[in-house]
């Protein structure tokens, strides 16, 4: 990170970017006394006090705001530099940004970024985790995955995976109330529901005699986050619609079962999302090969999903 760079702006601004001394230092590779020893030459060059620090917290006065505005851009245009370098001797180095939904983030992406990091130590991660779409062309990113429908047609999208939608419920909620062997059979069952942005309830989607069928199930628990419904699933409160992904680990360890399994939809995919083909850095390349060869054998595909259980057939149905 800012190899080239005045240590002192580099001290600065990642201090102000981690948002401590020690964490600035652990970057640069050197002690939190030295980074305090650059950006107190740069605040006696300057006239300026540039952090307000406290016990409790450091941040960056009006001018500190001013300066790192000013000056970090510069000094990523310095890091593509020394990462350009570095390709040209075949060394993959520098910034990678990444985009992802929470859930991805934190279960998928998380974990898959350190066995990276392992392999290319000189790569530095840039992780934006949120469950907001941004549009990939105004946010510096150099990948975004998307689990759903894409419509942004200037976006090149790599599917790594589908994503059926299973239907699930806990054993002991099985053994009580039965399992539901058709669709209309859940007329007779409590459907978790899923309440989406626009404040809708979710419809729950079965493949029937080859077309996709939309059900509007009753239920008497309602939530907007899809994690809280199938925890709630697993505690034996009713029937939840999830895809793989979100219910892989509950169907390993056995906590829900899948049933109907004969009516699972396939909705979408998983997709790595990249803005252009052109001028790709090295560390991109190294990475999308990385990713797709994990997800060719850590994917959440319905027959992947099902081989976790001890039978691919419910226990529960005829």
């Amino acid at each position: 990170m800012y190899r080239h760079a005045s240590t002192a702006l580099a001290s600065f601004i990642t201090a102000a970017k981690l948002g401590s001394f020690a964490a600035a230092g652990r970057a640069l590779g050197i002690s939190p006394a030295a980074v305090g020893q650059n950006i107190k030459r740069l605040e006696d060059g300057y006239g300026v006090k540039l952090f307000v620090r406290t016990t409790r917290q450091m941040s960056l006065t009006p001018e500190g705001v001013l300066l790192y505005q000013r000056a970090r851009g510069p000094l990523q245009e310095l890091d593509e530099i020394d990462a350009s370098f570095d390709e040209s001797r075949g060394v993959a180095s520098g910034v990678l940004r990444l985009s992802a939904p929470k859930l991805y983030g934190r279960r998928w992406l998380a974990p898959l970024i350190a066995k990276f990091l392992k392999l290319y130590p000189q790569i530095e991660i840039d992780l934006d985790v949120s469950d907001t779409t941004r549009d990939i062309g105004d946010v510096p990113v150099d990948l975004a995955f998307r689990a759903g429908h894409i419509d942004e047609p200037a976006m090149i999208a790599r599917t790594l995976t589908e994503l059926p939608v299973l239907t699930l419920g806990a054993p002991q909620y099985l053994d009580a109330r039965g399992t539901p062997h058709h669709p209309q059979d859940l007329r007779d069952h409590e459907c978790l529901r899923l309440r989406s942005a626009s404040g809708a309830l979710e419809l729950w989607t079965f493949a029937i005699e080859g077309e996709v069928q939309r059900v509007d199930p009753l239920g008497s628990i309602v939530s907007n986050d899809g994690e809280t419904l199938i925890e709630m699933a697993a505690q034996g409160l009713g029937l939840v619609q999830m895809d793989t992904f979100t219910a892989h680990d509950f169907l390993r360890d056995g906590r829900l079962l899948p049933v109907m399994t004969q009516f699972t939809p396939i909705l979408s995919n998983f997709y790595m999302c990249y803005a252009s083909r052109e001028h790709m850095p090295l560390r991109v390349k190294v990475f999308m090969e990385f990713v797709e060869q994990f997800a060719a054998h850590n994917c959440y595909s319905l027959d992947k999903s099902l081989s976790l259980l001890p039978h691919h057939k419910c226990p529960h149905e005829a």
